[in-house]
């Protein structure tokens, strides 16, 4: 049987190696592909079942007449349209469902705590004004005008946020792999992070694989529209100042506000010296931002002409190519508690251990839902420190 040639539809084949073009898959597998397409080999039973393990596509699917149809609804809400990301790939598939998964589990908990629907959620749907938006934001999650200046990097900056929206009730989850495995990278071609909203418990969820200056404004950015009331798919790529819609550039505009208040650039911008790109480099370090963010600030703000905002992009575009084509340097093996406590959202982990305690919740279904085991759960918690429920 196993070296029994097999017939997989054309159709099938070419479903195949779009699902896979965002994944880090083997050249060898692209190379077989290719030839099955073009008919030089014939695909025998052991060499689907190798592809299939490789790709993560269910070994059933090659012996389809048609692709199948696999919803993934968040690609609906993409700020960038495109043809590949109409083909989400299975990373993102199993990523969402991962999540969604999450955010049900979560969902039904804090209802049967008797947890009422989040007055901000979707409260600015009808609100045009970013600097209004930015205000409400900073006001339930109590945050000063200059709420960076108390941080010493981007990173910084990003814990001190996620943890005001954790602490709000909003889910914050952060993964550069599906799950715990290592070999399923995600793409950052294919999408920077997304948003599900929820009135009880909305979720953001982070590709960590991002700069940290990428993930900060994408954090920011999701967090706009979930005052807004809308889910999001963000996979605008890097200094890319196109939108879609309205929508997106109202979001925008708000994670600006919240990262660069105008008040506070105007004054820094007057105070600084040199040229447009200089000035960009300085207030991004004081900010704690993407010089790209500062740039477009000074664009908005009339501090600059449209000539010189692309002329400083093309070089801070060229500058992030030169970066993302530099070979990663290995880094000896992390710490796996830290890397897990930086994946999961805290309140969610609390709330997993309770409800287990309570013999409301299988432990079987919370090692699920961590992607953890015994030992590891536990562990988990005691990292992560007291309930807080």
């Amino acid at each position: 049987m196993a070296g029994v040639n097999v017939s997989v539809a054309p159709e099938i084949i070419n479903w195949v190696i779009e699902k896979i073009q965002f994944s880090t898959v083997n050249n060898s597998v692209f190379e077989l592909l290719n030839k099955w397409k073009s008919g030089e080999k014939v695909p025998t039973f052991n060499q689907i079942e190798d592809v299939s393990k490789k790709t993560n596509i269910p070994f059933g699917y090659f012996f389809l007449e048609k692709p199948p149809v696999e919803e993934c609804k968040i690609v609906e809400y993409r700020t960038i349209d495109s043809i590949a990301v109409q083909n989400p790939s299975r990373n993102l598939i199993d990523t969402v469902d991962m999540m969604s998964n999450a955010q049900e589990w979560m969902i039904d908990y804090v209802k049967e705590n008797g947890q009422e629907p989040l007055s901000f959620v979707g409260a600015d749907q009808k609100e045009k004004n970013a600097m209004k938006i930015a205000a409400h934001i900073r006001s339930e999650l109590h945050l000063s005008v200059d709420w960076f200046s108390g941080s010493k990097s981007a990173s910084d900056s990003f814990r001190t946020l996620r943890q005001r929206l954790e602490d709000a009730g909003i889910m914050v989850m952060m993964n550069g792999i599906v799950g715990t495995n290592t070999h399923r990278k995600l793409s950052l071609e294919e999408f920077r992070a997304f948003t599900l909203v929820d009135p009880y418990v909305p979720l953001i969820f982070i590709n960590s694989c991002d700069t940290d200056n990428g993930k900060l404004f994408s954090l920011v950015h999701e967090t706009a529209h979930i005052w807004i009331g809308t889910n999001s798919f963000y996979n605008t790529p890097y200094a890319d100042s196109r939108s879609t819609n309205a929508l997106e550039v109202l979001c925008n505009a708000v994670a600006g506000e919240l990262l660069v208040p105008a008040g506070l650039f105007l004054e820094k911008w007057e105070q600084t010296a040199g040229s447009a790109l200089d000035r960009t480099g300085s207030l991004a370090k004081y900010f704690h931002c993407s010089r790209y963010v500062i740039i477009r600030r000074a664009l908005d703000n009339q501090k600059v002409t449209s000539l010189k905002y692309n002329e400083v992009v093309q070089i801070l575009l060229k500058q992030y190519e030169e970066w993302k084509n530099t070979p990663a340097q290995k880094k000896p093996g992390g710490d796996y508690y830290r890397a897990l406590k930086s994946r999961l959202d805290h309140r969610f982990v609390h709330a997993l251990e309770q409800s287990a305690k309570e013999g409301r919740t299988q432990y079987t279904e919370a090692y699920h839902l961590t992607n953890t085991n015994r030992k590891t759960f536990q562990k988990l918690v005691n990292e992560i420190g007291g309930a807080v429920w």
